[in-house]
């Protein structure tokens, strides 16, 4: 394969700035200065076990390990003056422990925190124990959850069930917060597998096939690899310590070293954990491969409640392991690496859960008339700029005329009947006067001024076509 073609496979599997950073490796790995690291080396290596064997490849454990919820109610008056005066004794005295006005959870009181928590909404309470993080705030004009509750790792796999047992505990401890009324949403949860049988490696990185555009890569120290290249860390034999890509506002796939991750986190009662699984070797290293669900991502497939979630948490999975695979790299197919055969330890991974619909399908939501009007402005405005023209409705038929005749009238009529079908649900809403031109529009509506006085107006007058 040539140098070009083995840049371009590096550039798609590490993405452009790992990428850039192979490339400027060291020549002592190759011999000559810039060649950086070739893909066609980058063979997996499967350092415990022959990769054929994919019985060995053991998945010890499988289960929600973050779970955020966002609790809509009416907190009552009572407990938001208590929870005044609990804070302003927790600013005065923050060693006390049973300072927080919520009911126990689990027997244990939740430690009222001097600070409340920063962030979106702003909340002004914070309480927590070894089980259960709380943020509550008092009633606002905004539509923001009044309560956000997280239940921590350790509770999740405590109680067992995959994490269910913790969220049937909690749910009677919020009707009683809530006084019998409240409504659950899932705001994000993470969801992982441990397993052993498999050490992934540096040389490995090439069969990585993922939809994110980066792929975030850390050596055993938790340093990105970024400074260095690739190819020279090879040679010098440094260790692979995780991989990531996605983000978490919407999905993250990750995989790492669990091992020495709980040696630094002190959460070394996972190896209870795993000790329940047959199989599991405590002389060996175990590996996580973890998938983090924003609620962007939760939205869009209409998993909303917690009902939703455990029906649809297995088919959260295998999506996740189809939109980040390991996978055994193919040179001579490297046009479609979406079908090179699955590293036997990402089989073992599709195969740990019941077989399961795929998730609903994903939400159509037409686009806002405003920011479309905002949009074809700004184009119209360069346009115009750009020819000289002063018209805007004749700006508009001239740049009709040039898509017409670059793209075809068959082309564009084909294209508007994709989207008039995509956005059907939207259609009767449309102004009966949208062949008007944009630009004439969004002239002639267009508020001045600044402030919220302005900002309503434009509101409002964005707002009156629609029925």
């Amino acid at each position: 394969m040539s140098g070009e073609v083995g840049n371009l496979a590096l550039n798609r599997q590490l993405g452009p700035g790992r990428a850039r950073a192979a490339l400027r490796s060291s020549g002592s790995a190759t011999g000559t200065d810039g060649l950086g690291v070739n893909p066609d080396i980058m063979t997996p290596t499967n350092a415990i076990i022959d990769k054929n064997s994919s019985s060995k490849i053991q998945v010890l454990s499988f289960g929600i390990d973050t779970l955020v919820l966002n609790v809509y109610g009416e907190l009552s008056e009572n407990l938001l003056l208590l929870s005044e005066m609990a804070k302003e004794d927790a600013q005065s005295s923050p060693i006390r422990a049973d300072l927080s006005p919520l009911p126990p959870f689990l027997g244990n009181n939740l430690l009222m925190q001097p600070k409340g928590a920063k962030g979106v909404g702003g909340y002004e309470f914070l309480a927590r124990s070894d089980d259960l993080t709380v943020q509550w705030k008092k009633p606002t004009r905004f539509k923001v959850p009044p309560m956000v509750v997280q239940l921590s790792s350790q509770c999740l796999w405590r109680l067992g069930d995959g994490g269910w047992a913790a969220v049937a505990a909690l749910l009677p401890w919020l009707r009683e917060v809530f006084a019998g009324s409240c409504e659950v949403r899932v705001s994000h949860f993470h969801q992982c597998a441990d397993f052993q049988g498999w050490i992934p490696a540096l040389a490995d990185l090439g069969g990585i096939v993922k939809r994110a555009d980066a792929l975030d890569i850390y050596d055993t120290n938790g340093d990105e690899y970024q400074d260095v290249g690739l190819e020279y860390r090879l040679a010098r034999g440094d260790a692979l310590q995780g991989v990531a890509a996605g983000r978490s506002n919407r999905l993250r796939a990750s995989i790492y070293d669990k091992t020495k991750e709980i040696r630094r986190s002190g959460k070394e009662w996972f190896r209870d954990v795993w000790a329940q699984a047959s199989g599991y070797d405590s002389a060996l290293p175990v590996w996580r491969a973890e998938g983090q669900y924003g609620r962007e991502l939760l939205h869009k497939h209409r998993i909303e409640t917690l009902d939703d979630l455990r029906v649809q948490q297995d088919a959260l999975w295998r999506y996740l392991l189809a939109w980040f695979s390991w996978r055994e790299r193919q040179p001579t197919d490297l046009g479609h690496p979406q079908r090179w055969p699955m590293m036997p330890a990402w089989s073992a991974l599709w195969s740990a859960r019941p077989v399961s619909g795929p998730l609903p399908a994903a939400r159509v939501i037409a686009p806002k008339l405003l920011r479309l009007a905002q949009q074809a402005d700004g184009c119209l405005g360069s346009f115009m700029a750009i020819t000289g023209e002063t018209d805007p409705a004749a700006a508009l038929e001239r740049l009709r005329g040039i898509v017409r005749r670059e793209k075809g009238t068959a082309a564009m009529r084909e294209v508007l009947e994709k989207k008039r079908a995509r956005y059907a649900s939207v259609a009767s809403k449309l102004p009966s006067a949208s062949r008007e031109s944009l630009a004439v529009v969004a002239e002639s509506r267009r508020v001045r001024g600044k402030g919220l006085r302005a900002a309503r107006l434009r509101r409002e007058q964005w707002d009156a076509p629609r029925l």
